[in-house]
């Protein structure tokens, strides 16, 4: 049996003026689930109605396939109300999502039978939700309405996708969708098993970092005032940073854009292609369109005793012809200290890579890169700059990431959605749980710990996941040469660069998506990684080929990119090159790869009755919740799961990976404090 569902929940309105219709949020109820011509208001609050639960649980138990838009809400509020399936499902989205192939459409229900041409849903509902109106206290009658058209509207539309995936052009695309929807089951259970954190140690690493953000903040302000004195910059304009940096700024952005070329390129939407110039060149250039930013001193107020200043000097530090007014009491006059002397640091860009429309490039990567060259003063303002903008991000992202969604029973619930990114990676969201910064730079992962009194926390990560994945696409014989003698490649990147193996990472695997810009000695690397790896250029090439003369590429497990506007460009390459050559790894790495991974890994769980839980899965990691006593089989679970993932890409996919896969299974009380682990257990 085929089942089409749609439910309607109450939902909460959040502190940033949104909803939140969680199951998880005990102030939401389930008002009424449709099941194809069948409406039943449920009401649930503590509990449903016994007959209307028994009649919704009958149907549930005799359907093979679930079908709904964005199935995995439903299926999350089914399961958290008490109900139980264990069929197969099918969600209308994510095959939208598939069959749009990489390229970014709205995926609501409404946009989707749109552009299919299919009964638009009725908006009668609308200017209730538009009041605020949470759909418990909506007429029955009108959420009934509603709620019947979406449950007949996603069918039409799985009609049409089943129609369309019949054909010779779609029916490649089956496998994907399927294998999406067996993962997405995995999904759900992991968002309601949720993340266990320990908020009082939240607390402690809350404490702890603001206070190292108040004393940076406060060692900033002042290298600024000795530096700029009362010449005012804002440290989060990345433009005036730059002029505290290197004491000038454009006299005409827009000649001084023109110049040096620099803005995105209109039609590959890439940055444009630098000129070439000699360093003393450069120099002549940069002094010819830049003026001196200047430091100056407002006198005292001689009208309220000092007590405000009166500021408004031009920037050589001469007055303006008007009086100014002192900020403190409105008092006018002409007091004024002229200092003519350069403002800030005074430092020189490096090259015409450092160069922006508005002056000079301050984002971080460019601060590093100055931060390795810098000495004295100048370098303890860079790292302290780049030090506080971390803990900046990491205490709003992360640290008020967790606790804005974490319930008082300390479990955050983090939501996985598959049809996001355009390669098919999962991302996350309330918190985003993708992006949680490893190593105890920023230790936020220790608070992430078992919900089980003297459980652990396990996780098994794919050893350089994506670059076996290129060797195995373009099967390059080095790559699988230098994969078998365990050849390290950070090591290998760290040696030809100059610097060392962590920070090598950075740069491993940026061949791999048409990297080719940087320093001269990343440039050498680039180069030598393509001399190296001839198989992986060569299908660089093949894979550009493909896109402008097809319009598409396609993954061996049948998922497919969409290139309508590649073409090949004068130098050679092509446009949308970084995608091109970006989509297909991290496709079948992390976006086929690691979702078999954890479909096996769920099943062997359920096989085995254990009472650990799946929580997580960041790129190319799993995580799990180890109830104690089950350490040996979880890790053990783990290795095999893993293990099984070439027999399943042949079993799933009927692809012959012929590059092995390494793992690593770390355990420990928390998801930073782990030890790689190695358990003996007969099977």
């Amino acid at each position: 049996m085929i089942t089409t569902i749609d439910v309607e929940t109450s939902y909460q309105k959040t502190e940033a003026g949104g909803f939140d219709p969680s199951p998880f949020n005990p102030n939401n109820i389930l008002v009424s689930v449709g099941i194809n011509d069948e409406y039943y208001f449920t009401n649930h609050s503590e509990r449903i109605d016994e007959g209307c639960f028994h009649k919704i649980q009958k149907i549930l138990d005799e359907t093979k396939i679930l079908i709904g838009h964005n199935i995995k809400f439903d299926l999350s509020w089914l399961l958290e109300a008490g109900f139980t399936y264990t069929g197969n499902v099918y969600d209308t989205m994510i095959a939208e999502y598939v069959l749009n192939r990489g390229v970014r459409k709205s995926l609501t229900l409404l946009m989707c039978c749109q552009r299919r041409k299919l009964d638009a849903k009725d908006d009668a509902v609308k200017e209730y939700m538009d009041r605020g109106v949470s759909f418990e206290n909506i007429p029955a009658e009108i959420v009934e309405q509603y709620g019947k058209i979406d449950v007949a509207i996603t069918r039409q539309l799985f009609d049409s996708q089943m129609a369309d995936l019949r054909t010779d052009k779609h029916k490649g695309l089956l496998k994907t969708i399927k294998v999406m929807n067996e993962f997405l089951i995995v999904l759900t259970d992991m968002e309601r098993n949720g993340i266990n954190v320990n908020l009082d140690d939240l607390k402690q690493v809350e404490k702890e970092y603001r206070a190292e953000f108040a004393y940076l903040k406060q060692k900033i302000d002042k290298i600024v005032y000795d530096k700029m004195g009362d010449t005012k910059i804002n440290l989060g304009s990345p433009e005036q940073l730059s002029w505290l940096i290197y004491s000038k700024k454009p006299k005409d952005k827009h000649e001084w854009a023109k110049i040096f070329n620099t803005g995105v390129d209109k039609f590959t939407k890439k940055n444009k292609k630098r000129p070439k110039f000699s360093f003393a060149q450069f120099r002549t250039l940069v002094a010819n369109n830049s003026e001196p930013i200047y430091k100056t001193i407002a006198s005292q107020c001689l009208h309220c005793g000092g007590k405000g200043v009166i500021r408004k000097v031009k920037v050589d530090g001469t007055p303006y012809k008007k009086y100014s007014k002192c900020d403190e009491c409105h008092g006018e006059g002409f007091v004024y200290a002229k200092m003519a002397k350069l403002a800030g640091f005074n430092q020189r860009p490096r090259s015409v890579y450092d160069v922006s429309d508005s002056g000079f490039k301050t984002d971080r990567i460019t601060l590093n890169k100055i931060a390795g060259e810098a000495e004295g003063e100048f370098k303890d303002f860079i790292d302290s700059i780049l030090r506080h903008n971390a803990i900046s991000t990491y205490l709003n992202t992360f640290v008020e990431g967790l606790q804005n969604f974490t319930n008082d029973n300390g479990l955050l619930h983090p939501k996985f959605m598959q049809a996001v990114t355009a390669t098919g990676r999962l991302s996350s969201r309330d918190p985003n749980f993708q992006n949680q910064p490893r190593g105890n730079t920023f230790p936020i992962r220790k608070v992430i710990q078992s919900r089980f009194e003297g459980g652990q926390i396990i996780e098994v990560d794919f050893a350089q996941l994506e670059f076996r994945t290129a060797v195995f696409l373009a099967q390059d014989k080095q790559g699988m040469e230098d994969i078998k003698n365990k050849i390290d490649v950070h090591r290998f990147t760290a040696d030809v660069i100059g610097v060392s193996r962590q920070d090598a990472k950075a740069h491993t695997f940026k061949p791999l998506y048409g990297g080719t810009t940087g320093t001269d000695a990343e440039k050498k690397y680039y180069k030598t990684f393509a001399e190296k790896y001839k198989g992986i250029s060569k299908w660089h090439e093949e894979l550009q080929t493909q896109a402008i003369t097809y319009k598409r590429i396609k993954l061996p497990t049948g998922r497919e990119y969409s290139f309508p506007y590649a073409e090949r460009m004068p130098w050679g390459g092509s446009s949308y090159g970084t995608q091109i050559k970006n989509y297909p790894v991290q496709g079948l790495a992390t976006a086929d790869i690691v979702p078999l991974a954890c479909i096996k890994i769920y099943k062997l769980m359920n096989e085995q009755r254990v009472k650990s839980l799946l929580i997580n899965t960041v790129h190319d990691s799993i995580v799990a919740d180890v109830y104690p006593g089950e350490e040996a089989v979880m890790s053990k679970i783990f290795d095999q799961g893993t293990a099984s993932v070439i027999p399943a890409l042949k079993e799933y996919y009927g692809i012959n990976f012929n590059v092995p896969l390494d793992t690593e299974i770390k355990m420990g009380y928390d998801w930073l404090n782990m030890k790689e682990i190695n358990y003996t257990l007969i099977w």
